[in-house]
């Protein structure tokens, strides 16, 4: 059959299209672009963050709903108070294994038809949370309900469990940016304090399956989880659905300790230096102990960091990378908590081992010049602002995004509106203000400066510096 070619004129559609080019061709020409002009962009339309229906179970936990039909998805997040705050002291290391364990089994399930239920699904549902596909969101429930309520911990799992944690516990050894966390932990917070302690392979060979059970009966119970549902449901479904299972849970728990004690600062800007021979760079970790939260400089110093260290465009990246290529990257970054627990300024990076001193003293000299002589200009606020408040939209576009953020707002104990006024309060900052709050909580003076790398290469050089005194650790914060 010989093949013919598709012409308009076979289809009847030739004078429709010819006529319809005819019409667009002037129209086209007016929207020709003027080049010598820069376009006109718009102001972004006006952020609001998706309502939230709270509610509550009848067993008293909390539920976060947000309806939001777009899509055919469902994602849910369990918040979990207290975590490895509440392991026993000398058994650090047992939430880990809490955790690891709920997927391991459960009182009418085995790890291997937890598998199966995942891969019947096409997706993977955790104690914490999961996202899905709405048909599947009832049985996703039913299994993360499982799992919270219900686990089995089967002792052979146990046992390997706890190998792997300590596994993990002896990887951490080999990298230096975990020895340098382990430090700076030792010595800004002090030995005991909630925020220092970690597992260790002594602690994990105390812990025993009845430490397991006693800690998910006492701490994992109604009182200290809240819930996060967001995505293609009905409020009312989601309680009924919620009621049947998770409402089920009998309270009966322990809250954990709504306050820890609060570190002292340390004395004096101190170089905690712990060797790591043979090393070719330097792991650099900066801290100090912040405000809390709650503190009237709180937006006024999420605009400051952002200036100073948070983005590869702010200040101390700048010096250190761009402008002498002593590191890859360098930021600086503030670790809030939920309030009245203090914050953490923290800042890190990775230099080369040669220029550890150099990049030190760069480093401090930042800090004094942005609380004193030279504080941030009228066109730095502006490209804090701009970030902070340009990027947020793009943290709630998905509904896994959605969920996450609305779990660490319960996390935190912050207020549903919280983005809403973030917004409004970033955009009201004025130069004074960033000013004031450096003046305030920027202190050179103090900090807990920890260096890991070869000492016998970067000693001299650091005390031929004399950027302050050095002090030599162990890779747990020990004086040697």
């Amino acid at each position: 059959m010989r093949g013919r070619s598709w012409s308009p004129r076979r289809r009847g559609v030739g004078p429709l299209l010819i006529a319809a080019l005819a019409i667009a061709t002037p129209a086209l020409r007016a929207q020709e672009l003027d080049r010598s002009k820069r376009p006109t962009v718009p102001p972004p339309a006006p952020f609001k963050f998706p309502k939230v229906d709270l509610r509550t179970l009848g067993n008293g936990i909390p539920v976060a709903i947000v309806e939001n039909h777009d899509l055919p998805i469902v994602a849910v997040r369990a918040v979990i108070a207290g975590g490895s705050r509440l392991d026993p002291v000398g058994k650090e290391g047992v939430w880990q294994l809490v955790a690891a364990m709920l997927r391991e089994g459960t009182a009418t399930l085995s790890a291997d038809q937890l598998a199966q239920s995942f891969a019947d699904l096409g997706s993977t549902v955790l104690p914490t949370g999961f996202t899905t596909i709405t048909r599947h969101f009832p049985r996703s429930v039913e299994l993360m309900t499982e799992m919270l309520m219900r686990p089995s911990f089967p002792p052979a799992a146990f046992e390997r469990q706890k190998a792997n944690l300590v596994s993990g516990v002896q990887r951490a050894k080999e990298q230096p940016s975990a020895l340098a966390t382990r430090v700076l932990s030792r010595v800004l917070y002090g030995a005991g304090h909630p925020f220092e302690r970690a597992a260790t392979e002594q602690s994990v060979a105390t812990i025993t399956r009845d430490d397991l059970l006693t800690y998910h009966m006492q701490y994992l119970r109604p009182e200290n989880v809240k819930l996060v549902v967001a995505g293609d449901v009905r409020a009312a479904s989601v309680m009924a659905l919620l009621e049947r299972t998770l409402g089920r849970w009998p309270p009966g728990g322990t809250r954990p300790p709504s306050t820890v004690p609060i570190p002292k600062n340390v004395a004096g800007t101190t170089i905690y230096l712990l060797d790591r021979p043979n090393s070719p760079q330097s792991t650099v970790l900066v801290g100090r102990i912040g405000p809390q939260r709650t503190t009237a400089d709180f937006y006024a110093l999420e605009a400051l960091n952002t200036v100073f260290g948070a983005l590869s465009g702010s200040r101390l990246n700048q010096i250190l990378r761009e402008r002498r290529a002593f590191t890859y990257a360098a930021r600086d970054s503030i670790v809030w908590r939920r309030a009245p627990e203090p914050s953490t300024f923290l800042g890190s990076a990775d230099i080369a081992m040669a220029k550890t001193d150099s990049a030190l003293m760069l480093w401090v000299s930042e800090l004094t010049d942005i609380r004193a002589s030279r504080p941030v200009t009228d066109e730095e606020l502006d490209f804090a602002k701009s970030n902070r408040v340009a990027g947020l939209p793009r943290l709630f576009e998905s509904i896994d995004g959605l969920a996450t953020r609305i779990a660490g707002l319960l996390d935190n104990g912050l207020p549903l509106n919280f983005y809403e006024q973030y917004m409004t309060r970033i955009a009201r900052l004025t130069t004074a203000d960033l000013a004031a709050a450096a003046k305030r909580h920027v202190d050179p003076d103090h900090l807990a400066i920890v260096v890991v790398g070869d000492r016998r290469r970067i000693e001299p050089a650091l005390r031929a510096a004399n950027i302050a005194p050095i002090v030599i650790v162990d890779d747990v914060g020990n004086t040697r």
